[in-house]
């Protein structure tokens, strides 16, 4: 099982493309085509390491670093990639906030050393809580790797497609439940989409409907309207995500 993630920032498809067969053999690897799509893919989804090109159009490398840093979109190393400097720029890119450093054209050994080299000496000071990891990543990758390694890629979207709808289904029975006060309905549906979020990995949607039918079971009138809320805005915030994502081009 490949357990670190690592997101590709580059305009070039043809290095966008070498660099995800070369990574693709150790680890998990998503790619975006300049800083704009990079922010984005960040707003849902956490890696171990970001490789930035620096040239890139809407918006460029370092840009890019600046705001996820300053957004805290993201605390892992941030590689800067570019073939518009040599090895005696590196400390001007450090400075900027880069954690390392590489010059194009990348030789294939020691672009994998660097990696390796960069994801060991990732300072971690300490491990992070298991709902604070699944509040980071809107779709569990290892769920979906299991999923898509056992069944016909096709087939799996479609199942998402078809949790979504019902999610969509479960959200108006459950209002209906609510307005006519009857709490163990809402609940019992809110149950079934949670384990149904869980089952696909929708981690944020899991964690909503987890204190959701809390509530519910519990009968606490007053929270359940702002938490409908946040359940709907994380439902249609896994629609975007799987819009957007490429995770279904396999």
């Amino acid at each position: 099982m490949k357990s670190k993630s690592i997101l590709i920032v580059d305009d070039n498809d043809l290095n966008r493309k070498l660099f995800e067969n070369l990574i693709s053999q150790s680890w998990y690897c998503e790619t975006a085509r300049n800083g704009l799509e990079a922010l984005e893919k960040l707003k849902y989804q956490s890696f171990d390491l970001i490789l930035m090109d620096i040239q890139m159009p809407e918006l460029d490398g370092i840009s890019a670093m600046k705001l996820i840093r300053s957004r805290e979109l993201a605390d892992c190393p941030i590689i800067a990639i570019t073939a518009y400097a040599d090895e005696s720029d590196r400390e001007t890119f450090l400075s900027q906030g880069f954690d390392e450093f590489m010059v194009k054209p990348i030789r294939p050994r020691e672009f994998l050393n660097l990696i390796q080299n960069t994801l060991d000496s990732k300072n971690l000071p300490e491990e992070e809580s298991e709902e604070k990891t699944l509040q980071k990543n809107i779709l569990d990758r290892e769920v979906f790797e299991q999923l898509t390694k056992y069944n016909n890629p096709e087939m799996i979207k479609q199942v998402y497609l078809d949790f979504l709808q019902e999610c969509d289904q479960l959200i108006k029975k459950s209002k209906i439940a609510y307005e006519s006060k009857n709490l163990e309905g809402l609940s019992n549906s809110i149950h079934i989409l949670k384990g149904n979020s869980g089952t696909l990995g929708a981690n944020r949607i899991f964690l909503a409907a987890q204190t959701l039918e809390l509530s519910g079971r519990k009968g606490s009138l007053e929270e359940i309207p702002k938490q409908l809320n946040q359940l709907e805005e994380e439902i249609q915030s896994f629609k975007q995500y799987l819009n957007q994502a490429t995770i279904f081009e396999l």
